[in-house]
């Protein structure tokens, strides 16, 4: 093994750890809930925000309920809530696709380690792993412009509809942040 194959053996286990990192929840109503990023979730169609013992809810239509109320919107606000929830839905869409991503490039990196063990040429392999992994490093920059847009959307949202405040809990720098790691 030479030194550069310790940044291959830690995107295998990141890719491993994206396999596994969507979190679903069943529900007592027997739904599945599955988590977006940090207080945010899906319920079906809805998009869920916890804080402080509270509950919001957004659909697609940007029609936004909090603690079970309806709220009357704005053309606007109704618009911004629609953008947070493309955004958040995004976000999830975003997140699967390099999960699986993640695990197909963990068998492949597996497939193509013991192949070229058996046959013999391990001269390419790390190479080989390393292009697997730009792709993948590639789809995790995505998700990190996700992060931050989605961020931008609950700052807009939290501007025009004060009662959505104690939702946006996304900190400034969160793409930032996604991306130094």
């Amino acid at each position: 093994m030479t030194a550069r194959t310790v940044p291959v053996a830690a995107l295998l286990a990141a890719a491993l750890a994206a396999a596994f990192a969507g979190a679903c929840s069943r529900q007592p109503d027997g739904g599945v809930q599955v988590s977006v990023i940090d207080h945010i979730s899906m319920d079906g169609d809805k998009v869920l925000l916890r804080a402080a013992g509270r509950s919001a809810q957004i659909g697609p239509d940007g029609a936004i309920a909090i603690d079970g109320g309806a709220l009357a919107l704005t053309p606007a606000q109704q618009a911004l809530g629609r953008e947070f929830y493309q955004q958040a839905t995004g976000m999830r869409r975003d997140g699967a696709a390099m999960g699986k991503a993640g695990a197909a490039m963990a068998g492949q990196a597996l497939s193509t380690v013991a192949r070229d063990l058996r046959d013999g040429n391990t001269d390419q392999t790390e190479a080989k792993i390393q292009a697997e992994a730009a792709k993948l490093e590639a789809q995790a920059l995505q998700l990190c412009q996700r992060a931050q847009a989605l961020r931008d959307a609950q700052q807009r949202l939290s501007a025009a509809l004060p009662q959505f405040e104690p939702f946006a809990r996304l900190a400034a720098g969160v793409g930032d942040d996604c991306r130094k790691r």
